[in-house]
């Protein structure tokens, strides 16, 4: 099991240093022949071709370094293609939007989707390489760099702090604002000639332009990225799914076992804002080896491939089942806790069907036992997670008489 995590480990290593090495290759061409484009000067060729590529040797590092520290949003962790095309097209933008007025260049757009496809950090050191860019081709005085700088990191700012529903109507009408007020103090209140309303007629085309294309490419991410297993989370986490029928058939209590621990990891998981969808779908399928005889992680893992689970959900499982895998993550931490509970309660109920449980007791005597083993050391939940988790199971006093 260490042997494959290794591999996998080399595996990614090997990938992103492949796709950054052409996007560095690629980004050194594009200004390049940027600068062939527009006539430059031997000396200025060179300068920007070396900060470009100093740059882009930044954006690189930046996003290596999120990755490793886990500073990610959106799960963009080990999708390095992506953001290098989002940044390669930003760079080509950054070379012909010179070409359309100041106040028309949507660079609000490009900060957004740098910043959603990797994080804040990294998507406004992207941003702002390819905003200095179009703003030296095109001859620009610094103000124009600091309306778009301060209207893209605005961007940037609302749109990471998103939830997993990615509602961005607020956050869309906040960086349009920020973008609109950016305008007016950098450009229209500095024109030379007399304020009127042709001089608001580009600036609010670019207004209108920026939140069609925002509006559009991030409908894109929510379908592709944020919401790309959606539907089939609605279909595993139906009860009547072919798999738990499968499941009742072979033993109505081991369904039923699954049933109350999906439903206790979930209502544990929206409390701690956590991927509900996922501890649910875990819950119902920690025991689904059984179709195949033992609950063994092959026999998990070959039921995960054949219905295609979402890779989180199969990642969780293993987590769980695999008995050389480690639990870190927070969502195998609550339906461990979840299955362990629900296994006590109809432990007890089994031996004495009419025992009247302390189930508070119940609950700490379960915590206890798991805070004396390892099986918590290294795991992503806090103690304050940890305590919360405790409370929300010590609520639902009334839900295990159900269990008898």
């Amino acid at each position: 099991m260490e042997n494959k995590n290794n591999s996998q480990k080399n595996s990614n290593v090997i990938k992103r240093i492949f796709v950054f090495m052409i996007m560095f290759a690629m980004a050194g061409l594009i200004v390049w022949l940027g600068s062939v484009f527009y006539q430059c000067e031997t000396d200025h060729m060179i300068r920007n071709i070396v900060m470009v590529l100093a740059g882009t040797g930044v954006v690189i590092f930046s996003f290596t370094l999120s990755e490793i520290n886990g500073f990610f949003v959106y799960r963009n962790e080990g999708r390095y293609g992506r953001f290098a095309l989002t940044f390669l097209i930003s760079l080509v933008a950054a070379v012909f939007l010179p070409f359309l007025p100041v106040t028309g260049w949507p660079f609000l757009v490009l900060f957004v989707m740098l910043g959603v496809f990797s994080n804040g950090m990294t998507g406004l050191a992207a941003g702002s390489l390819c905003l200095l860019l179009a703003v030296n081709f095109a001859g620009c005085d610094y103000a124009v760099f600091w309306l778009y700088f301060i209207s893209g990191m605005a961007g940037i700012l609302v749109f990471s702090v998103l939830d997993e529903e990615f509602k961005v109507g607020i956050p869309a009408i906040i960086s349009l604002l920020v973008l609109a007020l950016s305008l007016t103090a950098n450009v229209i209140l500095f024109a030379k000639e007399k304020l009127s309303m042709a001089q608001f007629l580009i600036p609010g085309v670019n207004l209108m332009i920026c939140c069609i294309l925002l509006l559009v490419c991030l409908k894109m991410v929510s379908s592709t990225v944020i919401h790309r297993y959606r539907d089939k989370y609605m279909e595993i986490n139906d009860p009547e799914c072919p798999l738990l029928v499968q499941l009742k058939e072979l033993s109505k209590e081991e369904y039923y076992h699954a049933i109350h621990t999906a439903y206790l990891g979930d209502k544990v998981a929206r409390n701690l804002g956590i991927d509900d969808a996922a501890v649910k779908a875990c819950g119902y399928y920690h025991r689904i080896g059984k179709l195949k005889g033992e609950n063994t992680w092959e026999n998990v893992s070959a039921i995960c491939d054949k219905y295609h689970f979402p890779p989180k959900t199969k990642q969780i499982l293993q987590e769980y089942v695999d008995p050389d895998a480690k639990i870190v993550s927070k969502e195998t931490i609550v339906v461990l806790f979840a299955d362990c509970i629900v296994s006590s309660i109809l432990y007890l109920f089994e031996k004495d069907p009419k025992a009247e449980l302390d189930y508070e007791q119940l609950i700490d005597t379960v915590f206890k036992k798991k805070f004396e083993t390892d099986e918590l050391w290294g795991n992503e939940l806090s103690l304050a997670q940890l305590c919360k988790m405790k409370k929300i199971f010590i609520q639902e006093k009334l839900y295990y008489d159900f269990l008898r």
